[in-house]
């Protein structure tokens, strides 16, 4: 479960060879949340091949692989839709309140048709079957995860139209668990809001929806730091999300035409532009609304009522008529994706989940 707790300041956000074995990961169910990623952890037959493979001294330990092995008929691994082709992760063991790191923000990616994050400086890690418990967590992609670790994890966001940034929900896999030493599913949600538009007519005529922008009347966050903090004192762990601003704007939103059907009146068209957003609470609640109907200009203004959270996709629906173009609700919904799934403990059972 994440929790939020809205913040500004002016402070300047953070802005494989594979060793035989190989990443599996296969994503992800995005219900609001895209479900992602599944870390193989399998064991080899003894702590000598452990050795010859890491380097590393690991009496006592078996081998964690993480590996592309198939799944139902599958026969290799892929990118869910919605998910990018690379993550940052960290692992910790606990032994008596005491925490070992495994995986130190390693960089995990997909590579021909597998998940991989061996490579010269990210060793194989290995299962410590005397751990009481492992602590996972991610971000993605790579380059938006500016730190993490067990306590917490910094992304950064800016207002964009190609995608969100994504953390992982955070995960602690008990000794006494079934799921300990078996495939990790770490489960991703959005960072971003979505922001898109709407438009409904009243005549009986095609109507052409041209050079369509949402500007607001005042500044508001255009990028951004968000940070994740963890607390991990039970078995669901929950993360408080933090935001601190650092660099605003009152630039307009402009978004793809929208062209609706003579004998549509009554369902909405939206446009195929979306706006990828800080989800920033104090956004100012006068807009302005701008557009092209059959090439004839028409403007109003309207209050934004919603408050931006995370994950969730805000589409602004507007009525067009001949005095102009009128805002009649905002539709706020929690999965704003089309996405995969993978079901529990990793495999692809190849299921739409759509709108």
């Amino acid at each position: 479960m994440i929790t939020r707790v809205q913040t500004t300041d002016s402070n300047n956000g953070c802005k494989h060879n594979n060793v035989n074995k190989h990443i599996l990961s296969r994503y992800v169910n995005l219900h609001h949340t895209i479900t992602m990623l599944s870390l193989s952890l399998l064991l080899l037959d003894s702590c000598k091949e452990a050795d010859e493979l890491s380097g590393d001294d690991v009496p006592g330990y078996s081998p964690v692989l993480v590996s592309a092995s198939p799944a139902s008929t599958f026969t290799r691994g892929f990118v869910a839709n919605g998910m990018y082709d690379n993550f940052k992760v960290f692992a910790a063991s606990e032994k008596d309140g005491v925490q070992t790191v495994a995986m130190d923000g390693y960089e995990v990616k997909f590579v021909t048709d597998d998940w991989s994050y061996v490579n010269d400086t990210q060793h194989l890690v290995y299962w410590n079957p005397n751990a009481d418990s492992y602590l996972f967590t991610a971000g993605a992609p790579i380059d938006a995860v500016t730190s993490i670790n067990a306590n917490s994890m910094t992304l950064s966001l800016k207002n964009n139209t190609t995608g969100s940034v994504m953390a992982a929900e955070p995960l602690k896999i008990e000794n006494s668990s079934v799921d300990f030493g078996k495939t990790v599913n770490l489960h991703f949600s959005y960072a971003h809001c979505m922001v898109s538009v709407a438009f409904i007519k009243e005549s009986t005529e095609e109507v052409t929806v041209t050079d369509i922008t949402l500007t607001p009347d005042e500044e508001i966050a255009s990028e951004a730091s968000l940070t994740y903090s963890y607390d991990w004192n039970s078995d669901t762990p929950t993360a408080t999300q933090q935001l601190s601003t650092t660099e605003t704007s009152a630039a307009a939103f402009s978004f793809a035409e929208v062209t609706i059907p003579a004998n549509n009146t009554s369902d909405a068209v939206t446009s195929a532009t979306h706006y990828y957003c800080v989800p920033d609470a104090s956004n100012p609640k006068g807009w302005q609304v701008s557009l092209k109907c059959n090439g004839e200009t028409k403007q109003a203004s309207f209050v934004n009522s919603e408050t931006w959270q995370s994950g969730k996709n805000y589409i602004y629906v507007f009525s067009i008529s001949e005095k102009g173009p009128k805002l009649i609700k905002v539709i706020s919904q929690d999965n704003f994706f089309d996405c995969n799934d993978i079901v529990s403990g990793g495999e692809f059972s190849n299921t739409d989940m759509t709108e």
